[in-house]
């Protein structure tokens, strides 16, 4: 008891949308637009386990910043809920990997452990399967977004959604 248990996983949302197959009317075909250049959001998301909640957090870039900065928000996340500690699971991004990221893993080791996945195993994390794939469908397939600022509120929402259908309460 007092252990939580997260997956970890990163989402790019673009502003150039990816395109689908999706129903039309005959002899109609539905125009999406895109910008030319992509430009991208990146959501860093965390799956609490069992609640299936969510934790996330959008930046503009994807560095061991950032990831410090999320890692630091689970952190805060887990000592208001009065968790012992948090084990997370997560990708081999470089972000993760890089001795920046692996010293403040370590200085805060009494609260956080850290496994890795096998590379090329995006079947092992819920994230992926779960959130990511919502995330490409919902917010970018056939969608067209002007600003980032507009995909950050479309991604939001998405996420939103997700945890509002999954309002379980922690296990504290």
């Amino acid at each position: 008891k007092g252990i939580l248990l997260a997956f970890q996983d990163e989402s790019w949302p673009g502003l150039n949308p990816v395109l689908r197959s999706r129903w039309m009317r005959k002899r109609e075909q539905t125009h999406v637009r895109t910008p030319g250049k992509n430009r991208r959001i990146n959501v860093f998301i965390t799956l609490l386990w069992p609640s299936r909640c969510l934790r996330y957090n959008i930046y503009r870039r994807r560095r061991v910043i950032e990831f410090k900065r999320h890692l630091q928000r689970l952190i805060g996340y887990v000592k208001r809920k009065n968790y012992r500690r948090l084990i997370l699971i997560t990708d081999n991004a470089k972000a993760h990997q890089c001795a920046e990221a692996r010293r403040y893993i370590e200085e805060n080791s009494a609260i956080l452990k850290v496994f890795y996945l096998p590379s090329y195993s995006p079947q092992l994390n819920e994230v992926e399967g779960r959130i990511n794939r919502r995330i490409k469908h919902e917010v970018c397939a056939n969608h067209q977004h002007k600003t980032l600022e507009e995909l950050a509120k479309a991604t939001r929402a998405c996420l939103g959604t997700y945890n509002k259908r999954h309002k379980l309460t922690d296990a504290t």
